[in-house]
């Protein structure tokens, strides 16, 4: 063996112990959250005559891959009162821009960004009835946006988070935990009743979140009861709703190098919305499939 393969093997070793330096700890954190599923009566015990009377959406980005499309999605929650909740904040137009030409180097099929707007560009001076945030995880793409969120709302919105999202953070989700943490929102407190699993606050009534992992240790599904109906807002569980309809998994490239994921978990959780969605009573949406958010709800317009 000469002096140069010796070098190369050695490098080698040391990359791959590199990497199991970061994976390892990450996959090992992820698969810590796994709780209890909620059953049917606990989701539709939301319902109640103060739940939210509209749920529509803002599209910010979409991006054509070899399946469909990514879409950047925002949602927003409305309570007669005027109160408003939004769940995820998007990104920055520079920002969506720079993450559209990152997925066009991990995969040659990807098209260019088509940026539409920012969240505070689509709320307007409405931006001031947001009573509060969440988030279904923290990667930078569901986080960015809180930035300019924040300079155009100021402070006064409540951030609400469940204990896993707060607490466990891995390498892809640290920066929009950062994020987070540093922003305009003040963070309110859950309340989480003896023998549940859904979080509830009483600032926002009809609305509740559950602690997926399977994704990232963070990820977070909310719940929204509307007109008799429960609506679920599945994040990243997969990128798009035929993968929980057909039980189809993430590329194992992405969920053991690229973002750490439980693949157990995710299975799970893809056969448990696909049986809640089968109930008239409830509706399951996920994050970045636009035509699947457009079935069930109205794009946001301003009054």
């Amino acid at each position: 063996m000469t002096w140069i393969v010796r070098i190369l093997i050695s490098l080698l070793i040391l990359v791959v112990i590199a990497l199991l330096a970061v994976l390892l700890p990450a996959h090992i954190q992820v698969r810590s959250v796994a709780p209890r599923l909620p059953g049917n009566s606990e989701l539709l015990a939301l319902r109640g005559a103060n739940s939210p009377n509209k749920v529509s959406y803002i599209v910010t980005s979409s991006q054509r891959l070899e399946r469909g499309q990514i879409s950047h999605i925002s949602i927003v929650i409305e309570w007669a009162n005027g109160k408003r909740f939004l769940i995820d904040t998007g990104m920055s137009r520079r920002e969506a821009e720079n993450f559209a030409d990152l997925l066009k180097k991990m995969d040659s099929s990807a098209g260019s960004a088509m940026v539409y707007t920012t969240v505070s560009e689509a709320l307007g001076s409405e931006i001031k009835d947001i009573a509060g945030v969440g988030f279904t995880h923290l990667h930078i793409d569901h986080t960015q946006g809180l930035e300019n969120f924040c300079t155009a709302r100021g402070a006064g919105a409540l951030l609400l988070q469940s204990p896993s999202q707060q607490e466990l953070h891995n390498f892809n989700t640290t920066e929009g935990a950062d994020l987070v943490e540093n922003s305009c929102l003040k963070r309110s407190d859950f309340s989480l009743a003896k023998d549940a699993t859904l979080y509830r606050s009483k600032e926002f009534p009809g609305l509740a979140a559950f602690e997926l992992g399977g994704h990232t240790p963070g990820s977070t599904l909310w719940a929204v009861a509307i007109a008799g109906k429960i609506l679920l807002f599945s994040g990243d569980i997969t990128n798009d709703k035929a993968s929980i309809e057909q039980n189809i998994a993430k590329h194992a490239l992405y969920s053991y190098l690229i973002v750490p994921e439980n693949t157990q978990r995710t299975a799970e959780l893809r056969r448990w919305l696909n049986g809640l969605d089968q109930s008239e009573s409830f509706s399951v949406i996920v994050s970045h499939d636009l035509a699947n958010t457009k079935s069930h709800l109205p794009e946001f317009i301003r009054k």
